[in-house]
């Protein structure tokens, strides 16, 4: 009989099995100017991968799970627009991307997460509750449910 018997999850490990990883963070100068991805009553979005990408353009490794994602959207995230302005970056059609595996998520206000698209199945997002999802996607919307507040992501894929 085996005695190398393990419990519960070892995020060590788990993190061995994925390449890429993302936070939402703006750094600039190494200081945080942007913690976490505001949200209001009206949805907005978040492509996976994108803080990793403007934090430090030569993490992508085509080799390893990252893409030239087409989201769709018109325009940067009104919350993300004028940082991208300040720092000079235009909004592309494509942008570097991964797929999430793995999405940790807390909110300081209740809100919704749907995945892939505005008209998907809103998850919920209890304040002050660490939420974890197994979801295989590129970019996920958030929104309000009573009150604005900020959620934070890490993710991994």
């Amino acid at each position: 009989m085996s005695k190398d018997i393990r419990g519960g999850v070892d995020y060590a490990l788990t993190k061995r099995h994925y390449d890429c990883d993302d936070y939402v963070s703006l750094l600039v100068g190494g200081v945080p100017v942007l913690n976490g991805i505001p949200f209001t009553a009206a949805p907005t979005y978040y492509v996976v991968g994108l803080m990793a990408y403007i934090n430090d353009a030569t993490v992508p490794d085509f080799e390893r799970g990252w893409t030239l994602f087409a989201h769709g959207q018109a325009a940067a995230p009104a919350w993300l627009a004028p940082f991208l302005a300040a720092l000079g970056i235009t909004w592309p059609t494509e942008v570097p991307a991964f797929e999430a595996k793995d999405i940790l998520f807390r909110s300081d206000q209740d809100c919704w997460v749907r995945f892939e698209s505005v008209s998907h199945v809103p998850q919920f997002i209890p304040a002050n509750t660490f939420m974890r999802f197994h979801r295989r996607c590129f970019m996920f919307w958030v929104q309000q449910v009573t009150a604005p507040g900020t959620l934070y992501a890490w993710i991994e894929g």
